[in-house]
């Protein structure tokens, strides 16, 4: 072996030994606890690490409960950290207040939570710094609240909208958790961030308010600067803030009812609450609040600005005198909204143009247990719609709290002001067909709710 040959081995010798030093320190070095603690936010497009988690699962044995994911995320589950000082920028909500962003209609679901034994309290770690309000253009219920005005006590932010069906459902949760646990400190905010245009103006917020049964206070949050600053792309989307104003447990959507009155519990036991002799009101709400337990809640969305207008089952029809004519001749699938007549499809809603002597009609075949539907009166006349299912008047034990029965026995409903209206309880899941028909104009269809 020459001497030029024995330096070469040698040097590879020592880049082995210095390869291999460094293999261990990777493989005992403990991960770094702040990788991936972030929130859901609006960066769809970040990639997720296959194998890191985004917070670690407290044991088992704790029965702890975050609703972050404790395995490996989606891409649409992973987020950039959770902004602590400026709002990051969002790609999926509008920056002016008159643009109307497109609805969540498959949003992402979260990990499987830990389950929680009654009787425990979960271990909740410190996920990020609650931002301040940003941008709220009215405070309903409250006078002017301020995240370093609430330090002392717990806070639940509740993002939400009043036309969301999912939304609904889960504020008699929120009812009951204001009732039992404001006295005892809870704040509960809901940050009232518009999905539909006419969410956005002040006296139909204040008004739907009453009838949700919220009693709260609520941020109008109309040029979503509260919702860029939490990273959120979702309705309804739910953060527990501790004392010390740190972020420490949330929710995506329905459900986990019961954990997330166990994180509230938790947080007042830190300041040393006896609630002991208060039982879990969750588990009092009745199962008709909670979706439907195979198919899930679904909505379909009338307009051309939802999804590219692809919940319009037939061919969208022929301009006529600032409307259009549609034909509804096509054979009918599920989860699909089909018009007939003259009809204005607009970007976020479907208007009702019927001449005199004329009809205009929509068919919604539907596979759900129970229907509701979004609808305004453009007018200040209130409009009276017919319904029927599978071609005949809904029977009595079938009928939504809104419908009634006309002297020929006829099903109907009046529309006076932008809400949800309960059209049909099967009481089961079913298969069938609801058609609404309207005589005269006036009439706006936004969404179908199905339950």
């Amino acid at each position: 072996m020459t001497g030029r040959q024995r330096y070469a081995a040698l040097a590879l010798v020592v880049v082995a030994v210095i390869g291999a030093i460094a293999l261990i320190e990777i493989v005992v070095s403990p991960p770094d606890p702040t990788v991936g603690v972030g929130l859901p936010g609006a960066d769809e497009a970040q990639t997720a690490a296959p194998t890191q988690a985004v917070v670690a699962s407290p044991p088992a044995a704790a029965a702890g409960t975050t609703a972050v994911a404790a395995s490996a995320p989606t891409a649409a589950q992973t987020a950039p950290p959770l902004a602590t000082g400026a709002p990051a920028a969002a790609t999926s909500a509008p920056i002016a207040p008159t643009s109307v962003p497109a609805p969540v209609t498959s949003a992402p679901t979260p990990a499987p939570t830990p389950q929680v034994v009654v009787g425990q309290l979960p271990d909740l770690p410190v996920i990020g710094t609650a931002p301040e309000f940003a941008g709220i253009t009215a405070w309903l219920n409250s006078e002017v609240l301020t995240m370093d005005e609430l330090r002392g006590r717990p806070v639940l932010i509740d993002f939400w909208t009043f036309g969301c069906i999912n939304c609904i459902r889960t504020l008699p949760h929120v009812r009951a958790w204001h009732d039992a646990y404001a006295p005892h400190g809870l704040v509960i905010v809901g940050v009232h961030t518009p999905e539909f245009r006419h969410e956005y103006e002040e006296e139909n917020v204040r008004e739907s308010l009453p009838s949700r049964g919220v009693i709260w206070p609520v941020a109008m949050d109309n040029g979503y600067k509260t919702w860029r600053a939490y990273n959120n792309r979702f309705w309804p989307h739910k953060f527990l803030i501790d004392q010390e104003g740190q972020i420490r447990f949330h929710h995506i959507g329905e459900g986990a009812y019961q954990e997330t009155e166990k994180a509230i519990r938790a947080l007042l036991a830190e300041d040393g609450t006896d609630l002991s002799h208060i039982p879990l009101s969750s588990a009092s709400i009745p199962r008709k609040t909670t979706p439907s337990p195979s198919t899930g809640p679904r909505s379909l969305f009338a307009g051309s600005g939802f999804a590219f207008g692809s919940y319009l089952g037939n061919p969208i029809g022929t301009p006529e005198d600032g409307a259009r004519v549609f034909t509804d001749n096509v054979e009918h699938d599920a989860e699909r909204l089909y018009l007939h007549g003259r009809w204005d499809w607009v970007p976020n809603a479907a208007l009702a143009q019927p001449q005199a002597d004329e009809t205009a009609r929509v068919s919604v075949p539907f596979h759900a247990q129970n229907v509701s539907v979004s609808f305004r009166a453009a007018g200040e006349e209130p409009v009276r719609v017919q319904v029927t299912v599978d071609g005949e008047p809904i029977p009595a034990d079938r009928r939504g709290g809104d419908v009634m029965v006309g002297p020929g026995g006829e099903t109907h409903f009046f529309v006076d002001q932008f809400r949800l209206y309960d059209i049909l309880r099967n009481g089961s899941e079913s298969v069938g067909e609801l058609q609404f028909s309207v005589g005269a104009p006036g009439l706006a269809l936004y969404a179908v709710s199905l339950t």
